[in-house]
């Protein structure tokens, strides 16, 4: 048996832990409130593609792509990226794949994840999530766009850490 001693610091302990638990939580949704998305745009161009010519479902493909940024009505080498994507469903006019992308950017890497789909001679735009970082992007988490036009790649991406 616990004497009356001990149980009446467990019974204080617990109280106070009890007391400051909303005063915690609303700290904690306070600060949430106040976090500053980041919003970088970015164009890649594409260095190396081994997409296959003619891809069925299953088939897998890298790209690597020099990315680029405009500060100061000036276009400017913001770093480079990879993306790996796989084929998950597969029509002779239609493609769609899921990808995983790596942005190395100065301040740190980004990785992204998308669900796109591909019809021929169209331009493709589709959401992509932010899943996490390193560096600067640590914390980082956000969604943004990913839009695909011939061999370059616009992201407009908000970050949020």
């Amino acid at each position: 048996m616990i004497n009356s001693a001990v149980r009446g610091v467990v019974i204080s302990a617990f109280t106070t832990a009890l007391a400051l638990f909303p005063a915690m939580a609303a700290h904690a949704e306070g600060k949430d409130k106040d976090n500053d998305i980041e919003k970088v745009t970015l164009t890649g161009v594409n260095v190396l593609d081994t997409m296959p010519d003619y891809v069925e479902a299953g088939d897998s493909w890298v790209t690597h792509l020099k990315l680029y940024s405009v500060k100061k009505k000036q276009l400017r080498y913001a770093g480079d990226a990879e993306s790996e994507c796989s084929a998950v469903k597969a029509s002779a006019d239609e493609l769609t794949a899921q990808c995983t992308r790596v942005l190395r950017l100065k301040k740190g890497k980004l990785t992204l994840s998308d669900m796109i789909t591909y019809r021929p001679d169209e331009p493709v735009t589709a959401k992509t999530g932010i899943i996490g970082g390193t560096g600067h992007y640590r914390s980082a988490y956000g969604d943004g766009y990913i839009t695909l036009e011939g061999n370059r790649v616009h992201l407009t991406l908000n970050i949020d850490e």
